[in-house]
């Protein structure tokens, strides 16, 4: 397989307008929640897995002031526990537990996920499980619904790649080291403000458990067939928002509106990966459409 890419115990914190907390999870795993702001609750889902949500700080920050952003810890990363990770409790059902075990300690009769990229492929597998708790998907440059995209993904982002990245990804590795930050780049439609952007990451920080990739990608990939089967059946909202030069592809884009024919899809013009982080039109297009989604 190629490389996989790469967001009750009770105790309350509450510092300029943030709310932290653990919750149990099914299994006894303690998960991390944030909240920031007040209003209509929304679920944010980072991507990965295995990221901190700390890279979708922006997003947050953003919607606080008329929206409540629930931000949980996954599995594994941030404050959340990683022991034991292994076929059981690094696989998707476990995440979707999470998710559910998070519904159920917040109160909330549905659920308005907003996804990233692996945090969409979540949001749609919990989508299919449990149809009914789910108001609205937001999904941000996701995966697909199976596994399609991954034969395409790296070969898509690897192309925009320049010989010193290419370098730097190798050292990475020989290192035993995430090769995140050497693929960067190509997760941007402009290279200069992804080098911008790069200078000024922490990724060791934002890189909290690359073990947990292969296990629930083999995992999502195994139970594609009965993922595909559930979402036929799922009428909620779905909204899909796309850079035009996401390495994810447009073909996932239509795997996803053919499976859900109810999806509105969005694309915003000279933008990969990470919206939020493009140049400023790009930013501000995407919130503009973030927002509408959530009217």
């Amino acid at each position: 397989m190629k490389r996989i890419f790469v967001f009750i115990l009770f105790c309350t914190t509450e510092l300029a307008g943030q709310t932290s907390y653990f919750i149990t999870s099914f299994d006894g795993t303690k998960l991390f929640v944030n909240e920031f702001g007040k209003g209509q609750p929304l679920i944010l889902l980072a991507g990965g897995p295995g990221l901190d949500a700390i890279y979708i700080k922006s997003i947050w920050e953003r919607l606080q002031s008329n929206y409540r952003c629930i931000v949980p810890d996954q599995r594994a990363t941030g404050k959340s526990e990683s022991k034991n990770i292994d076929t059981v409790s690094a696989s998707v059902d476990a995440y979707v537990k999470d998710l559910e075990a998070l519904r159920q300690h917040l109160k909330l009769d549905q659920l308005t996920l907003i996804g990233h990229s692996w945090g969409g492929m979540l949001s749609m597998d919990y989508a299919s499980k449990y149809p009914n708790r789910v108001k609205r998907l937001i999904l941000i440059g996701p995966g697909g619904p199976t596994g399609k995209f991954f034969g395409y993904f790296e070969d898509n982002i690897t192309m925009r790649l320049h010989e010193e990245d290419l370098k730097e990804m190798a050292e990475l590795e020989a290192m035993k080291k995430p090769a995140l930050k050497g693929y960067w780049p190509g997760y941007f439609f402009d290279r200069k403000k992804a080098l911008e952007i790069k200078n000024a990451t922490d990724f060791e920080e934002i890189m909290d458990n690359p073990a947990v990739i292969p296990l629930v990608f083999t995992n999502y990939i195994a139970t594609e067939k009965l993922r595909i089967a559930r979402l036929k059946k799922f009428r909620g909202l779905v909204s899909i928002i796309q850079g035009r030069q996401d390495p994810i592809g447009e073909s996932t884009v239509q795997e996803i509106h053919e499976l859900l024919p109810q999806s509105q899809i969005h694309i915003i013009e000279k933008c990969g990966h990470l919206p939020w982080w493009e140049n400023e039109e790009q930013v501000k297009l995407f919130f503009e459409t973030l927002i509408k989604c959530l009217q």
